[in-house]
């Protein structure tokens, strides 16, 4: 049975049972309600996406559902290429909200499994285990085997909580939320028969560990609520204390089942890799080494052609989904797998070209019918693949030249070992990965001081955590902590969601729901305030477009509305205040929070947005739909947005693209969007239509984003359509002129474009003014010469300018060694090269030239720049025999000119900060030569 064939057969199986398919959640753990989960980095379990379904805040749209579910897990990413780990997976799932529930589930499952009609596995080679006192699952397990004549004895067995409760110890020690025990299902996958009589859970343990029973299969039965309950040391088997854990309001079931597992299973293969879910990408990898692979040939090739094949999964997937390769986070994940993948291919495999975007062709063949989006984003997967290969290709280049350096000063001190601290600098700073670096230093005799290495790492991710504390909104007043106290209630209250009218409205009457005053380090109120209103006309900060300002005035107070932003529904307006009915600065901000709320809760106000700022915001904000429309036309439709900042004074739009836009390239999307905006076609916007409606009209998500079943809809006549929640101009006439100021990199496979809109368009065109104006004045033009009169100078200036250069190069080719004064020092040749105004470039042309076919000699060339002085130093062959040291020679003078530096024994160079001390520089470096060579 093929993947395609078993996916298809299950999802039909739960139709039969009255389930509705639900399409599979993007690997960016969004829930259904377009939430992100910030516990999360990567979706990867079926039930992700369904939490406010389990938690009874959302409806599901059948009590019954059933999907195929994109995962990914990276925790055994050391154990992917044996026979079953992988970080990306599929996994099947049937759910059930508040409608059938562990016994009926059990019975799917078995059903499932074992009948002819579905899956016909042979119950002798299935076993299960339940939680230690889910009675129900036990006796439902164990009536099963006996209506087939087997004994559930050795079939069915007990756990504890570690492998048979939801999540993992939550029935001991939580996290607070939804929980239960579950039911785990097993396959025999060894040579030798299923175990028989006798079989004890002693034995199924240690057969677990044997990997003999392979899982393919949980299910969930979600029925507490952990709220922190205490057990009974002296009878834990008596669960809580008092009632126990409170029940859900209703019963769910989640389950899981490894589509890949279960076809390397049902296929009698030796791994998941044999199944039609691998085999086209392992031929394609084969196909790379042109005849000098072949699968199966060799068991450690193997292994690096099975994590290719994992990771191009996970990679290709990740990409589709909108997350690309980065420094933080799932970027960081990507970028790693993306890395080691490439890593096995040139290590295991002797692939020295690039290669790793080949292989997404087997991507494509092996699940490109299934999920379409693979075959939609092929230009942004491909170029993503192919630029982080070779950035990657040219962080080992620029690592192993920095790697080789600390070797070099290794081999001179005599020492074997690289510290841990230096180890992880070069993957930490460069990239540069712990197994080149152990590659390497092998090939040179050291070891890796690994534990040290495992230090630095863990002290850099405890650094990374604290700083992660430090995320804080105005000052260190956080949204999630703004709640209201007031008339001595004993539980802080939430302000209720606030009614956004700024769609219509710019200035509205509204009441004051709740204020909090910031405080400073000392607990005293700096004058700032987090106010909400029950209704807000400030639009604030979401999908890149800047939060409003604005003021807010009545009840006796006054302040300048300065940000807003929204969590959890609530619209936070970070207020400046001007006039307040009680003194606010340097006194308590608990107590001025709680006076403020007494004095002003539920007072009338007024709110008015700052409308020429608004003006401005929406004219660039509309501009950036535009933009998008015409990159998509001139780039391609693998163009996609990564990214926006829409404020008042410019425009960042950040989007998918694997290479630098061409003038060319960018002129034509300039022109596209300044006549679409002399078109001054109006701008519509749809609010809550059908979602399904929305992609059926070709409007575009942002990418990555998760939305509801309703969404708001922004069309530009035929030009633009996308799903977006922010405001625009009434028409695109009222943009006004559009200017791109800048295209550039934003990060690996991302392009970003500045750019500027209406009256921003003519301040750059007044600056542009000013600058050629005065050019012209310095070139002794007037102001109303001609543009070819500043050109033609120009052209006279480079030209004399080549003319001087050429000179310089024949005078100083020309004096070779004449400039150098050349001494005996002990045993070798002290060269030196005063170069005077000079530079880098040229100090180390001018010690070349130097040790050029002297073996004995040890070069120095001094060269001032810009005020500062520059070393170069070189050792000829056999004066490096002798004992001379370019970098400690260098080193040397360094300091005496007050500077420092050094480098490798055979060259180096440093700098001094002092030009005036250049002859003691040249005289210190003379002694240490001295010094090493007698």
């Amino acid at each position: 049975m093929t993947v395609r064939e078993l996916r298809e057969k299950y999802l039909a199986f739960f139709e039969s049972k009255g389930h509705m398919r639900h399409p599979s959640g993007s690997l960016i753990p969004f829930d259904v309600t377009g939430k992100l989960d910030e516990s999360l980095l990567f979706n990867g379990a079926g039930m992700v996406q369904f939490k406010p379904y389990f938690r009874g805040v959302a409806t599901p749209p059948n009590p019954r559902l059933t999907t195929a579910q994109k995962c990914v897990r990276t925790g055994d990413i050391e154990s992917v290429g044996d026979t079953s780990h992988l970080t990306f997976f599929e996994m099947l799932g049937n759910f059930s909200f508040g409608n059938y529930f562990r016994t009926d589930a059990i019975k799917y499952s078995w059903e499932f499994l074992t009948s002819k009609e579905w899956l016909g596995l042979d119950p002798n080679f299935l076993s299960f285990t339940v939680f230690n006192n889910d009675d129900e699952a036990y006796e439902t397990w164990s009536e099963l085997f006996r209506s087939v004549g087997i004994n559930p004895d050795y079939r069915v067995f007990r756990l504890g909580e570690e492998t048979n409760y939801w999540p993992a110890g939550a029935y001991s020690a939580g996290p607070p939320g939804p929980c239960g025990p579950n039911s785990e299902m097993f396959y025999w996958t060894a040579n030798t028969p299923p175990p028989g009589e006798g079989y004890t859970v002693e034995d199924w343990l240690r057969d677990d560990d044997a990997k003999n029973w392979l899982e393919i299969w949980n299910d969930v039965f979600i029925q507490y609520e952990w709220q922190g309950h205490l057990r009974n040391p002296e009878r834990p088997s008596d669960g809580y204390v008092k009632d126990g854990m409170p029940e859900l309001p209703f019963k769910s079931i989640d389950t899981g089942m490894g589509l890949e597992r279960t076809a390397y299973v049902l296929g009698g293969f030796k791994s998941v890799y044999d199944t039609d879910a691998f085999q086209p990408i392992l031929r394609v990898i084969e196909g790379i080494s042109a005849g000098s692979y072949r699968y199966g040939s060799d068991e450690t090739r193997d292994t690096a052609a099975r994590i290719i094949a994992d990771h191009i999964r996970t990679a290709c997937f990740c990409i589709a989904d909108g997350i690309l390769p980065g420094n933080n986070g799932r970027g960081y994940v990507l970028r790693r797998l993306i890395r080691r993948a490439v890593l096995k291919g040139q290590r295991g495999l002797a692939f020295e070209e690039p290669f790793f975007h080949r292989v997404y062709e087997g991507v494509v063949e092996a699940m490109g019918d299934h999920y379409t989006d693979l075959v939609e984003k092929r230009e942004l997967i491909v170029t993503t693949l192919i630029n982080e290969e070779e950035l990657f290709r040219k962080t080992v280049r620029q690592g192993t030249e920095i790697l080789r350096d600390e070797l070099s000063k290794l081999a001179v001190a005599g020492k074997k070992i690289l510290d841990g601290a230096s180890a992880f600098k070069l993957y930490d700073t460069y990239g540069f990965p712990l197994e080149v670096t152990r590659e390497l230093c092998t090939e040179a005799g050291v070891d890796v001081d690994e534990d040290g290495y495992e230090v630095a790492l863990k002290e850099a991710q405890e650094r990374s955590r604290g700083s992660q504390n430090l995320d804080s909104v105005y000052g260190g007043v956080t949204g999630i902590n703004f709640v209201i106290m007031i008339d001595d209630e004993e539980e802080p209250q939430p302000p209720t969601p606030t009614k956004f009218v700024g769609y219509d409205q710019t200035q509205t009457q509204t009441q004051i729901a709740g204020m909090l005053a910031e405080g400073d380090a000392q607990g005293r109120a700096t004058g700032l305030v987090v106010l909400a209103l029950e209704e807000s006309p400030f639009y604030a900060e979401s999908g890149g477009q800047v939060g409003d300002t604005g003021v807010v005035a009545g009840a006796g107070f006054t302040g300048k509305v300065v940000d807003t932003i929204k969590q959890q529904g609530v619209w936070i307006h970070a207020v400046e205040v001007e006039t307040s009915p009680i003194a606010i600065e340097g006194y308590p901000a608990e107590e001025v929070t709680r006076t403020l709320n007494e004095r002003l809760m539920k007072k009338t106000v007024e709110a008015s947005v700052d409308t020429a700022r608004r003006g401005a915001i929406t004219r660039n904000h509309t501009a950036t739909h535009l933009l998008h429309a015409a990159l998509r036309d001139v780039l391609g439709r693998h163009v996609n947005q990564a990214g926006s900042y829409v404020g008042p004074d410019r425009l960042r739009f950040d989007f998918s693209h694997g290479k630098a836009m061409s003038h060319e390239e960018i002129a034509t999307v300039e022109r596209i969007v300044n006549e679409q905006i002399l078109e001054n076609t109006p701008v519509q916007i749809y609010s809550d239509i059908p979602i399904t409606e929305a992609k059926a009209r070709g409007a575009m998500a942002l990418f990555g984003e998760k939305y509801g079943d309703f969404v708001r809809m922004v069309e530009i006549g035929d030009f633009s359509r996308e799903l977006c929640g922010g405001i625009h101009v009434r028409a695109t006439g009222g943009i006004g002129p559009f200017k791109i100021l800048s295209e550039n990199s934003a990060a690996s496979g991302v392009r970003r474009i500045e750019a500027v809109t209406g009256t921003g368009t003519f301040d750059w065109m007044d600056d542009q003014s000013r600058q050629l104006r005065e050019a012209m004045a310095k070139l002794k033009l007037g102001p109303r010469a001609p543009l070819a009169d500043l050109s033609h100078q120009i052209d006279r200036l480079l030209e004399a300018q080549r003319e001087l250069k050429a000179k310089l190069d024949r005078a100083r080719s020309q004096g070779g060694d004449a400039e150098a004064a050349v001494e005996a020092v002990g045993s070798v040749q002290f060269a030196v090269a005063n170069l005077g105004e000079s530079d880098a470039a040229e100090a180390k042309l001018a010690v070349d030239r130097l040790v050029e076919n002297q073996p004995l000699r040890v070069g120095l060339a001094v060269a001032i720049h810009e005020g500062k002085v520059i070393f170069a130093g070189k050792v000829g062959a056999d004066a490096l025999a002798k004992g001379a040291h370019a970098g400690n020679m260098l080193k040397a003078a360094a300091m005496a000119a007050g500077g420092g530096g050094g480098g490798r024994p055979d060259f180096a160079t440093a700098g001094g900060k002092d030009p005036a001390k250049v002859n003691e520089a040249i005289s210190a470096a003379k002694a240490a030569l001295a010094s090493m060579v007698n």
